[in-house]
């Protein structure tokens, strides 16, 4: 295999966008947890107040996921 391909090169692409996504996804969603766990935030709010907003955090999981995991397949069927 001396060269890559166009699809190839597009897959690496894909793989490198969509770790980043989870990345900076996984970075977030600790920083969320981490400021529901400080106890002087949580003084007289009820549960359902305290439930982290999670949408956001499964929006970019299926993105990068699905980066990731087309970016694989799309390299391996151009091999």
């Amino acid at each position: 295999m001396d060269f890559l391909v166009e699809e190839q090169v597009w897959a690496i692409v894909m793989v490198v966008v969509g770790s980043l996504i989870l990345s900076l996804c996984s970075k977030l969603e600790k920083a969320h947890e981490a400021a529901f766990k400080d106890p002087r935030d949580r003084y007289g709010k009820t549960k359902e107040e305290m439930k982290p907003k999670t949408m956001r955090g499964n929006i970019m999981t299926v993105l990068g996921g699905g980066l990731c995991f087309g970016g694989m397949i799309l390299f391996l069927i151009n091999i």
